[in-house]
């Protein structure tokens, strides 16, 4: 599968980071993933940097979920 980067969005405020993710399956159907996550930085970046870090966490934490179904 090759996703796709749909959408990756912070909320200052609530310190909540939201990614989606979005790829055709082999039915013709969509696959979605989703992560949100608390992230809280110390200093102000800039949204692209941001957007950037979120996703780089996001591509960890999929990875960590990802390998936890492989031991159960």
């Amino acid at each position: 599968m090759a996703f796709r980067l749909v959408h990756a969005q912070y909320d200052r405020e609530t310190q909540r980071a939201y990614v989606e993710l979005r790829d055709t399956d082999d039915d013709g159907g969509e696959t979605l993933a989703v992560a949100v996550f608390s992230y809280r930085t110390t200093s102000r970046l800039p949204r692209k940097q941001i957007e950037e870090e979120i996703v780089r966490k996001a591509r960890h934490l999929f990875k960590k979920a990802a390998s936890g179904l492989d031991e159960s």
